[in-house]
């Protein structure tokens, strides 16, 4: 099999770029078969590139990445190792470098060795070495759960048979980027040649996107990043690009856009805005591939043009999975004890909207309630992870604040951090380090901690895609937990009847099959439960409407 490109290989470590090289070492552990591994490299990192751990232990690596052959490594890289296994408590380290240590470099390695350090080093020719060892495909042993299967030999079907386009939608929690890269794979296997683009709306996205596709990729298939400064070093394997990266005709033209063989995108119902379908019509791929847990738009705009119509064999929605057992059971709380009831007669004699009911019917809650409400919970969570959506950056601040308070670990998560701030709160929150996450439009998509088992509800959610994608963060099945539990603490219309339309639904299945999962919606109120189970029952399409929809309310 052809391998000059592969994703260690000299083009690799003698091209870059060196964000390139840092994350084909972590890929090299991923290879061989280590269960964690975390690309941590940037501002703050405090000496630490990539962080590799397994049941038995853990190893830190220092990657230094240098354009010309004839320049070598200082001794910085093994400072920058020994002050990294000192802040992380780790007792193995490792330089990695694409050409060689210093002889400097050498001599206090060795000195630190003698003092009680465990510092090895990687040089370009052991890269090398190291990636002529692998075996073709990595050591995982991952495989499709049942309800993958279907979906995985559909695609691999309409591929084969001469079909041009194909969405893929799975209900968040559902695996669908194992689906596409499993059905990658399968593809690569007897065609490793083939060029391949996936796109995406977010660098958060596309970075993980990259991370998830490692395990399933033979070694001779490089990936590349195309965002910000970052541009694929040379032209074979997975190019991953954000539509905004290459909505520029400068960096993405039409030659350069007409090289891809299969054309891959990430949350798929982003894709029929203007300025993204500018750049997927330059492309003429033989596959187009949507992938999304939402196949729907609030504008309304067809997904069924680009990607053809929806196919049962490879959809999946919420109600299914539930009823299925795909997903964890549900313990839906409202609480809507903070109702305007002096307010109600108002309402029911005029002509509000969405956003006049919400404003005019609930009272905010203080955080020390809320809180107090969330200690509750928090004393019969499974796993120990919570994220709380807010309502804005300043609220997610005083949330994560008011936690610590509390004796939680708890950070914000939010646009106004800088990308690698953002994904080590996210590494720490996966390893338990972290508690809670008070989030603000930063884990809707593209986001998997199974681990989540406590969901907070702090704002109002403006469309029910949203709605169902961040519930979606607390679905996933998870070893040790029974269920998520579901905290509204801000309670929102159109939620309420998203909640009672899946409820019924669930209960309407019931008689046809085996109800393997349950939903269950608890008001905490009795007297919201009696108002909005009669009003909103037959009134589940209010889960649609926008804000500015007037709603027929009594």
């Amino acid at each position: 099999m052809p391998s000059a490109k592969g994703f260690l290989s000299k083009h690799r470590l003698e091209e870059g770029s060196w964000r390139a090289v840092e994350r084909a070492v972590g890929r090299l552990f991923v290879h061989k078969g280590w269960p964690h591994v975390a690309i941590v490299g940037g501002p703050g990192d405090h000496g630490a590139d990539v962080i590799i751990s397994s049941d038995e232990r853990d190893v830190v690596a220092q990657v230094k990445f240098k354009s010309s052959v004839e320049h070598t490594a200082g001794k910085k890289i093994v400072r920058d190792v020994k002050r990294a296994m000192e802040f992380y408590d780790i007792e193995q380290g490792v330089c990695v470098t694409n050409t060689r240590l210093s002889g400097s470099a050498n001599d206090y390695r060795k000195t630190l060795n003698h003092e009680g350090y465990d510092i090895g080093k990687l040089e370009g020719a052991d890269l090398l070495d190291r990636y002529k060892e692998l075996p073709r495909w990595p050591e995982t042993d991952f495989e499709p759960r049942e309800y993958q299967k279907i979906p995985i030999s559909k695609l691999l079907q309409l591929y084969y048979d001469g079909e041009d386009h194909a969405l893929l939608s799975l209900a968040t929690g559902l695996g669908k980027t194992f689906v596409a890269g499993r059905f990658l794979s399968r593809i690569l296997d007897g065609d490793p040649d083939l060029r391949i683009l996936v796109l995406a709306d977010q660098k958060p996205l596309i970075r993980q996107f990259e991370e998830s596709l490692w395990a399933h990729l033979p070694k001779e298939v490089s990936t590349h990043l195309w965002y910000g400064s970052e541009s694929p070093a040379y032209r074979a394997g997975i190019d991953i690009g954000t539509f905004q990266s290459l909505d520029n005709p400068d960096r993405f033209n039409q030659a350069r856009a007409e090289e891809y063989d299969i054309v891959v995108v990430d949350e798929a119902h982003h894709a029929p805005a203007d300025s993204y379908q500018r750049v997927l019509e330059k492309t003429e791929p033989d596959f187009l591939l949507g992938l999304t847990a939402t196949p729907w738009r609030e504008d309304d705009k067809s997904m069924e043009e680009l990607f053809g119509p929806v196919r049962e064999s490879l959809t999946i929605g919420v109600i299914e999975a539930l009823r299925k057992g795909y997903l964890t059971d549900v313990d839906y709380r409202l609480y809507c004890d903070n109702i305007d009831w002096e307010h109600m007669h108002e309402v029911s004699n005029k002509d509000y909207t969405i956003t006049d009911l919400n404003k005019n019917l609930f009272i905010e809650e203080r955080d020390d309630e809320i809180i107090d409400e969330f200690q509750d919970v928090w004393r019969d969570s499974d796993t120990g992870r919570a994220i709380v959506y807010c309502a804005s950056i300043d609220h997610a601040k005083r949330m994560a604040a008011a936690f610590r308070e509390r004796g939680f670990g708890a950070r914000p998560l939010h646009s106004g951090l800088k990308d690698r701030g953002a994904q080590r709160r996210l590494r720490s929150f996966r390893r338990g380090d972290l508690e809670i996450l008070t989030a603000v439009n930063m884990l809707n998509e593209g986001v998997d901690i199974p681990e989540v088992d406590i969901i907070v509800f702090l704002r109002v959610t403006h469309s029910r895609r949203i709605f169902l994608q961040q519930l979606g963060r607390g679905l996933r099945l998870a070893e040790g937990k029974e269920k998520v539990t579901v905290m509204d603490l801000v309670a929102d219309i159109r939620r309420i009847a998203e909640a009672i339309e899946i409820d019924t639904e669930l209960e309407k299945g019931e008689e046809k099959e085996v109800l393997t999962r349950s939903f269950n919606l608890n008001f905490r109120d009795q007297q919201a439960q009696s108002f909005f189970r009669e009003y909103l029952e037959d009134k589940a399409e209010i889960s649609t409407y926008d804000d500015t929809e007037k709603v027929d309310f009594p």
